[in-house]
């Protein structure tokens, strides 16, 4: 069995585009919401993120940019704002997001899961029930 690979402050630097993730965020503030990232996945797909990286299915590179973007997701916009407006203040919160907790798309779901999010072709029955014989 593979053992998980390490997600690392670099990993996360390396994915934040803004500049200098230490100019914005401490190195602890960071390691803390990898921590927590890393021991959700952990928690909520254990042996199934352990056999995806075993097989290949899911890759080290995957795994870590999964990791770091939710990481980045918490950093960026910790009180969880979807939009903003000036001239009359006003602006929106998604609970998801606002709570200031790591959140996982869909995708990043089925990516870390291996939850098949695709439909493919299938059949459907149509019939006629008129009440009557």
């Amino acid at each position: 069995m593979a053992s998980m690979p390490v997600v690392s402050f670099d990993d996360v630097a390396g994915r934040y585009l803004e500049g200098n993730l230490e100019d914005q965020f401490s190195r602890a503030q960071v390691e803390t919401q990898i921590r927590d990232a890393v021991d959700y996945t952990a928690g909520r797909w254990g042996t199934t993120l352990t056999t995806r990286i075993s097989d290949g299915r899911l890759t080290a590179n995957l795994y870590k940019r999964v990791i770091a973007n939710a990481v980045l997701r918490v950093l960026r916009n910790p009180e969880g704002y979807t939009s903003e407006s000036e001239g009359g203040y006003s602006y929106g919160l998604r609970s998801t997001v606002s709570s200031g907790d790591l959140w996982f798309t869909d995708d990043e779901v089925a990516i870390l899961s291996g939850a098949d999010q695709t439909v493919g072709p299938g059949t459907i029955g149509i019939g006629l029930d008129r009440g009557w014989s």
